[in-house]
C-alpha cells in the first residue's frame, strides 16, 4: 500500500510525499528539492515522526499508519543512527562551549 500526503511549505504548491514498504525497505519520496535530489528532507522525516505541520491533504489519520510502516524497516535503523549522531554532536557542542568559556576565563586572569 502507498500512503500519499500533501504538505504545504514555503513553495506556492504543496509537496507530494509518499511512503511504500516492501519487505524491510521503506521507500519515501517527496517533490521538494531535497527529496528530488535524494537528500535529507524534513517533510518525510516530520511525517515519520508524527509531525503534521503543513499537512493539507485530508488524511491526517493515515499519519498514524506510518509508525507501523517504519517499525523494523531500514529507514527506522537509519533514523536511529542519525538520532545517535545528533545526540553526540550536541554533547560535543556543549564541550566546545565549556572549553571556550574556560579559555576566556583563563585569558581574563
Amino acid at each position: 500500500m502507498i500512503y500519499s500526503f500533501q504538505i504545504q511549505s514555503s513553495a506556492d504548491d504543496p509537496y507530494d510525499v509518499s511512503f511504500e514498504r516492501t519487505g524491510n525497505n521503506l521507500r519515501a519520496a517527496c517533490t521538494c528539492s531535497a527529496g528530488k535530489n535524494g537528500t535529507h528532507c524534513k517533510h518525510r522525516i516530520n511525517l515519520l515522526n508524527g509531525v503534521v505541520d503543513g499537512l493539507v491533504s485530508e488524511n491526517l489519520m493515515e499519519v498514524n499508519a506510518l509508525k507501523e510502516l517504519l517499525t523494523g524497516s531500514d529507514v527506522e535503523a537509519a533514523m536511529a543512527i542519525l538520532s545517535d549522531a545528533e545526540d553526540k554532536l550536541a554533547s560535543v557542542k556543549r564541550e566546545v562551549s565549556k572549553a571556550k568559556k574556560q579559555l576566556a576565563a583563563s585569558m581574563n586572569h
